[in-house]
């Protein structure tokens, strides 16, 4: 009996420790940015760039329109935060400028920025803008024609304009990336076009009136597109953190109902050891140096710049789905698989 009874304490602890095992294997290659994923399983660890976050501790800041099927954002958290950033910036903002004005405006807009940006984002939707010049929006159709993306022709019948994308997100990291650039380019991807008015919008922290506030016009199809700050005139002061937003309003008069999405980034001026390895690194490197020194949007910039000059290299494409999922944006890599079984 007691034989019996030690081997079945023996199974138990065996079975117990087969569990714990597999339940940290799970947990490993979801949060371990060296995951390979079956999309890029053909690329080995050398031709994959690999983020090196700057803080890995640091808060969550992204928010995305949509579910991206990644579980990267939480809304009970950012609801909290947002509630209170959004009334505290509306009404300073509202007092500044004159109460009744300010209250109508300014709780308006803070909590849209704030609340809804902070809290709900899971839940809501953002669009993209047009490329500046002929040449971007050249190869901005390419590449959406290669990926076969449906239009924005649809009506909303809620509010008779157009209907929002199912799924828009910032190609952006979970927390606050470094930029090497004052004036960089902002990447973001959306499932479907919107050929109207969307808001963009840049906050420095801290500052009560925005960097930039403007409105841009969504794109056609869906894709990933850019946003080149230069062409807006914005520079970015050194090693502070600036918000970024686009947002889709369908009722201009219910700003609760804006669909928005956001992340959050700062210029850091680079040392001499990334300015050695760019130097020296080939324009295909490139997304490799600044990855390594924790450079998220210069890294995502050069590698949408290569799959730009060269939409039928998949190499490039897989890298780019290898390094959205070291991000957690989950879905958004889905655009690239359907570019890359649609070159012969």
């Amino acid at each position: 009996m007691k034989f019996l009874y030690y081997q079945f304490k023996h199974t138990i602890f065996i079975g117990v420790c087969t569990i714990v095992a597999a339940i940290c294997f799970v947990t490993f290659s979801q949060n371990n940015a060296f995951a390979v994923t079956e999309s890029d399983s053909k690329l080995s660890a050398e031709d994959i760039p690999l983020y090196n976050v700057p803080n890995k501790d640091a808060e969550i800041r992204r928010r995305e329109g949509g579910d991206t099927g990644a579980g990267s954002a939480g809304t009970s958290r950012g609801l909290s935060r947002g509630l209170s950033r959004g009334l505290s910036r509306g009404l300073s903002r509202g007092l500044s400028r004159g109460l009744s004005r300010g209250l109508s405006r300014g709780l308006s807009r803070g909590l849209s920025r704030g609340a809804i940006s902070d809290g709900l984002s899971n839940k809501v939707l953002l669009d993209q803008i047009h490329d500046a010049s002929d040449n971007k929006k050249d190869d901005h159709k390419k590449e959406e024609k290669k990926a076969g993306g449906h239009g924005g022709g649809d009506i909303d019948p809620v509010h008779g304009g157009p209907a929002t994308p199912d799924l828009m997100a910032p190609l952006a990291s979970l927390q606050t990336g470094y930029t090497s650039n004052p004036q960089p380019t902002l990447w973001w991807y959306i499932s479907s076009g919107y050929e109207s008015k969307v808001e963009l919008t840049i906050n420095e922290y801290g500052v009560i009136e925005p960097t930039l506030e403007t409105h841009i016009i969504g794109p056609p199809k869906e894709g990933i597109s850019r946003i080149d700050l230069k062409d807006f005139n914005v520079t970015l002061k050194p090693n502070v953190e600036y918000e970024w937003f686009i947002v889709i309003v369908p009722l201009p008069a219910e700003r609760s109902a804006d669909f928005l999405g956001s992340a959050t980034i700062m210029y850091v001026p680079p040392g001499d050891t990334l300015k050695q390895n760019i130097a020296a690194a080939t324009e295909e490197r490139l997304p490799f140096a600044y990855a390594k020194e924790g450079y998220w949007y210069d890294s995502i910039h050069n590698l949408c710049e290569l799959i730009s000059k060269n939409p039928d290299n998949k190499i490039f494409r897989k890298q780019r789905i290898a390094m959205i999922d070291q991000v957690r944006l989950g879905k958004v890599k889905n655009y690239d698989k359907k570019v890359i079984e649609s070159v012969q």
